[in-house]
């Protein structure tokens, strides 16, 4: 058996998953942002020892913090076990999660506003963009998409997709490697005033 390791940290709880050859099972953290304290031990009850033959790993948007330490934590993992990395972006496992032929993906990205990309025939059909104002009229996924009619899809949602229908692509090294980090506006981080006033 190859296991295939799903990671998704985009959300203020983060979701595991691993595929056995068709059998699946995905895990959600119990409480909110548990990312640096919980993930691992999380990843290491679902493997069981055992060794992935390959990771994939959302890549945002999202938290800032929740990706960076789900992209590290990837990143080691798979430099320690020699499995390939895919990362995927959140919309995309939205729309994989959604099912639809045609779907406006939606993830919160704080400050009130989401980020938001069309999809169709599972392919983008527009660019991603951040906005306070989501869109009448149309189909909406993802976090917060419930409370406007839309399909609710959080974390454990996308997990289950990304397992289900991109786990035997990356069993056969079909998806693109790597994982770089997709964020909507830069982070919220600057220097100390007493770095700035040194420098």
């Amino acid at each position: 058996m190859s296991a295939i390791l799903v990671i998704d940290t985009a959300s203020d709880r983060f979701a595991v998953g691993v595929d056995r050859d068709g059998e699946r099972a995905v895990t959600v953290a119990e409480e909110e942002r548990t990312h640096t304290t919980g993930l691992l031990s999380a990843i290491e009850a679902l493997l069981r020892g055992e060794r992935p033959a390959g990771i994939i790993i959302v890549t945002g948007p999202g938290s800032y913090a929740g990706l960076r330490v789900g992209i590290a934590t990837a990143q080691g993992l798979s430099l320690a076990t020699g499995a390939p990395l895919f990362g995927v972006r959140t919309f995309e496992a939205v729309a994989l999660a959604a099912g639809k032929e045609s779907v406006t993906a939606i993830h919160p990205a704080g400050r009130g506003e989401f980020g938001l990309q069309r999809w169709a025939g599972g392919r983008p059909a527009g660019d991603i963009v951040l906005t306070a104002e989501l869109p009448a009229g149309e189909l909406l996924a993802g976090e917060g998409a419930g409370a406007r009619g839309g399909i609710e899809i959080g974390p454990r949602e996308r997990a289950a997709a990304l397992l289900e229908r991109l786990a035997p692509a990356a069993r056969e090294g079909r998806l693109q490697a790597g994982a770089e980090p997709y964020y909507l506006r830069e982070p919220a981080i600057t220097i100390s005033r007493r770095q700035r006033a040194a420098g």
